[in-house]
């Protein structure tokens, strides 16, 4: 501190700015981090969310599935067929197989075709994937539940989709010549992947984003576009201590990662999404910011050059015209100081110029008096003019004004950061949220508004609070106290010549009701004013556009506002009670019910 004292002015004026400059990207730069981390969390719930209904529809996805194979593996028609030698017979009952099949199908979305195989070699296929199954085979048959593939190839309609096979062994039931229970093959169901498990809302067309599923076998659909990706996403799902991580890296690219298993399809999906992408706007709005922040110094740069040369230059110009004095030359002291600028300097150019016009008529009466006298006299006139350079010596004024000037230099004042801390949480409480809070969070408002008035009034009052923990947690209107305490110290303590206490209290009736006061020992109000006041408070029809009243005389419709939204809320029972006495101080109390139906339907009690 004792260095920034002694550096000039001008440095210290552009070491305040620089300080300001970077504590407002500093800020800047804190919302943005903590915003980040709320929109990845916000993404990672959508996500979740997304995920929990993706598993849900391939669970009915799987059942269904199932279902249609266990129909058709114990369906008389399905095992005739797959015992049938005759080919006659086969055909026949292939185009039954065909009407059962298309029939089943309907309204069905991603079922590509269904495949019967006997063990006697008997085939049936709808759409011709009898070759694409029997690659499968081996398993298929090893298989002692639902069979499930991975992603493979299957060309349908000349198109190459990406699918996935379901397949279940199938045994004779009910067939009236002793082999019930004896393999008579397999059926198999080609699902394609993208139509049957994909739809708009876990698609994504910018590469990199949106959902992946992953086969047991580490393939992924849909294509990742980059082979960097494919292996990140195919890593990711088989590390399980990713599993809770919110952020991870693909293919080289940061993002908000999620995992989930798909134990029915031996299977994992995964969502991800690039932080770049997620906090596109977010970055555009920092950049915003910190444009706006350079634009407003930009354009306050020219009225503070203004006020800063309005106080360096005549300070510039005084060293000059001192240091010109002190060189010696008797010349300069003819000359006038002129300084424009502050009224400060106005005064000081001013009162040098009166002290030079002073010592200039002294010279110059010396002068002619040794025009006239002898040696003698000129050893008089040296020795006049060493006594006159003793007394008003121009180093002296020199250093006088750096004292002045480094006094005015340590005036400061301390308090604002305090009282825009308080002033910043009133007013981001008051436009944040509901129109209902608890009544500790009103209070908290309350209390940084008294801190700023005890700030204000400089120990003018005290103030005490008495608040039952069971109070504290009764739901009110926002913005419902602040009025009456805001009342209480203008009308009440302002006015008082002696330090008030100010007493904020409140607590739960016999009766369930919440009880608040706001209690002063101001100099209250004259009976006839306090029967204006208690009157117009039990009218139904109350206004705050009452001619002459006290409310409205003495600023204070906020109170009769309070007292409205609380009879309009919960009726004419509840509201304020107004107590005063002229010279002892005022007493306002709120009442309104413990138990009451929140706005949108919600019930406290």
């Amino acid at each position: 501190m004792g260095l920034l004292k002694k550096l000039r002015i001008k440095t210290q004026i552009l070491i305040a700015v620089t300080c300001i400059m970077v504590i407002m990207l500093a800020i800047i730069y804190s919302l943005y981090s903590q915003t980040s981390k709320i929109v990845i969390k916000n993404n990672n719930q959508y996500s979740e969310d997304t995920i929990r209904k993706f598993r849900l529809g391939i669970s009915q996805k799987v059942d269904e599935i199932s279902q249609i194979m266990l129909n058709l593996g114990y369906d008389p028609t399905v095992q005739k067929f797959m015992v049938q030698n005759d080919p006659s017979l086969s055909y026949e009952m292939a185009k039954e197989l065909d009407r059962k099949i298309i029939s089943l199908k309907a309204g069905r979305k991603g079922f590509e075709d269904i495949v019967l195989i006997g063990t006697n070699g008997t085939r049936y296929s709808l759409n011709g994937g009898i070759d694409y199954v029997q690659q499968l085979e081996k398993e298929i048959q090893d298989s002692s539940t639902v069979y499930v593939s991975g992603f493979e190839e299957f060309s349908y309609s000349n198109n190459l989709l990406t699918s996935m096979v379901f397949a279940q062994n199938m045994y004779s039931n009910n067939m009236n010549d002793g082999t019930d229970g004896i393999k008579i093959g397999y059926i198999a169901v080609i699902a394609n992947v993208a139509s049957m498990y994909f739809d708009n809302e876990t698609s994504s067309t910018q590469p990199g984003v949106g959902f992946y599923m992953i086969d047991r076998y580490g393939e992924v659909f849909p294509d990742a576009h980059s082979p960097d990706i494919a292996r990140s996403i195919s890593a990711l799902s088989n590390n399980p201590d990713n599993r809770q991580r919110l952020t991870d890296y693909v293919g080289g690219v940061k993002g908000a990662v999620q995992i989930q298993k798909l134990d029915q399809i031996q299977a994992s999906v995964l969502s991800f999404v690039p932080e770049e992408a997620l906090l596109a706007e977010l970055a555009s709005v920092r950049t915003r910011s910190i444009l706006i922040v350079i634009l407003a110094l930009v354009l306050m740069a020219l009225p503070f050059a203004m006020i800063v040369n309005n106080i360096l230059h005549p300070i510039q110009i005084l060293v000059r015209f001192i240091n010109s004095i002190k060189s010696g030359d008797i010349r300069d002291l003819k000359k006038n100081l002129q300084l424009e600028g502050n009224v400060e300097m106005t005064v000081v150019a001013e009162k040098l110029n009166g002290m030079l016009g002073e010592i200039n008529v002294l010279t110059h009466k010396l002068v002619e008096t040794t025009t006239h006298l002898l040696e003698a006299e000129i050893e008089k006139e040296k020795a006049a003019s060493a006594y006159l350079r003793s007394q008003i010596n121009p180093h002296f004024l020199y250093n006088t004004l750096e004292s002045i000037k480094g006094v005015a230099l340590e005036v400061g004042v301390h308090k604002i950061v305090d009282m825009t801390k308080a002033l910043g949480k009133l007013f981001h409480y008051s436009i944040k949220g509901s129109g209902y809070v608890t009544l500790e969070q009103e209070l908290n408002a309350v209390k940084s508004y008294v801190f700023l008035q005890l700030i204000r009034f400089e120990g003018r009052f005290d103030v005490t609070y008495d608040f039952t923990k069971e109070a504290l947690s009764v739901p009110v209107m926002k913005m419902i106290l602040q009025p009456i305490v805001e009342n209480a110290v203008f009308h009440g303590l302002e006015p008082k010549e002696t330090k008030g206490m100010l007493t904020i209290s409140g607590g739960i009736a016999d009766d369930d009701t919440l009880v608040l006061r706001i209690t002063d020992d101001g100099t209250g109000v004259d009976g006839q004013k306090l029967a204006d006041i208690q009157s117009l408070l039990l009218n139904e029809a109350s206004s705050t556009n009452h001619n002459g009243s006290y409310l409205t005389e003495k600023g204070s419709i906020g109170i009769l506002n309070v007292h409205n939204r609380l009879r309009l809320a919960f009726g004419s029972a509840y509201g304020l009670k107004f107590e005063s006495a002229l010279g002892q101080g005022t007493c306002i109390t709120l009442s309104m019910p413990r138990d009451f139906i929140l706005p949108g339907g919600d019930f406290h009690a």
